[in-house]
């Protein structure tokens, strides 16, 4: 029999496998993460990345095809290009791990509008967004390269995706929206959030000032439906608009921790909830007053109070309250519908949720 093969080239993925696993010598093999991370390159990267001859050949056909923006690259002369190409290059910079290259090339790096090969190694999209965000700055942006690449600075996740680039949502990481209490504004929260999400943001929606579950609606009793439906749709609406396949949407909500749909809004997250009000994918915040910490403290109950009274009593939304310093002139207010629950069972039960 031929003998055994034993020195054959490993695929990058058992490789990858093989970290999990100790070596003879009882220890953790992390040199194959890095031997993955190689082969991943000679393997996958390499063969199905774009050739181009030189730079200037590289550039007029990524602006001629549409996949940079030539207003980034008109701010500097050709030289300085490729003086800050050569200035990456010169780094040579290696992942230090096979998950961190296969993470770049999977989500981030510029490929052919059909998905199949790279247009850009590591340090074009470090050169790339350093010219983006210097603004024609040429000291900035040599210094924005030498930061990137030697592991100091790492730009937000919609600026590394994006800039630069032609075809791309925004720059900035995070958008904060505010509902208000009428179905006009609850449409365009829910547009906005899918022309955000759309563009590489995570959107935060205040849900505060939406009268609760059972409130009137043009003065008839027991006709508002809470803010649950509208988180609901929220959620579809993020998971509908993910950042160009690149990841999914990310939303968050936030209620007033004296809203009386505070309870239902933690229930939405229990494992047990029911399947028309569990809330899977969106996060949930909390905004929590100074006085309801000082209740808790003291063992007392809390009073949650309808944003619709509140509203039509002070003549501004429930969001623009401030509760602590309101709060015992609501609870005597007989105008102002209320209900109470008991301050450290509240705080018990996000406890609860969160862990």
């Amino acid at each position: 029999m031929p003998p055994v093969e034993h020195n054959r080239r490993l695929d990058y993925h058992a490789l990858n496998a093989m970290l999990n696993l100790y070596g003879p010598d009882g220890k953790i093999q992390f040199d194959k993460d890095r031997e993955a991370a190689r082969e991943y390159f000679l393997q996958h990267v390499n063969p199905n990345t774009v050739f181009f001859h030189s730079l200037r050949e590289k550039m007029d056909y990524l602006v001629e095809n549409k996949y940079y923006e030539p207003q980034v690259l008109e701010q500097y002369d050709f030289s300085f290009i490729e003086s800050l190409s050569e200035q990456a290059y010169a780094k040579k910079f290696r992942f230090p791990t096979f998950l961190g290259a296969f993470k770049y090339y999977t989500s981030y790096t510029l490929k052919t509008f059909d998905g199949e090969r790279y247009l850009e190694r590591f340090e074009d999209r470090v050169v790339m967004v350093a010219l983006a965000l210097a603004r024609g700055d040429e000291l900035l942006a040599r210094n924005l390269v030498d930061e990137i690449l030697d592991g100091r600075f790492q730009p937000a996740t919609p600026t590394f995706l994006n800039a630069g680039k032609a075809q791309r949502g925004e720059l900035v990481s995070c958008f904060l929206l505010r509902v208000e209490d009428n179905m006009e504004s609850i449409g365009r929260s829910i547009n906005s959030a899918l022309q955000l999400s759309k563009r590489g943001g995570g959107v935060a929606l205040l849900l505060s000032n939406l009268r609760e579950y059972g409130a009137p609606i043009k003065h008839i009793e027991n006709q508002s439906s809470g803010v649950i439906p509208v988180m609901k749709l929220l959620e579809d609406s993020f998971s509908y608009a993910n950042q160009l396949g690149a990841r999914q949407g990310a939303g968050a909500v936030y209620l007033n921790a004296h809203h009386p749909d505070i309870l239902r809004f933690l229930d939405t997250k229990r494992e047990n909830a029911d399947e028309k009000i569990r809330i899977k994918t969106l996060s949930l915040g909390v905004v929590v007053p100074d006085i309801t910490f000082e209740l808790a403290k003291k063992g007392e109950d809390m009073y949650l109070f309808s944003p619709y009274d509140v509203e039509r009593v002070y003549g501004v939304p429930f969001g623009d309250i401030s509760v602590s310093e309101k709060y015992y002139e609501m609870v005597n207010d007989s105008r102002i519908k209320k209900r109470k629950i008991n301050a450290r069972q509240f705080f018990q039960t996000i406890a609860e949720i969160q862990f």
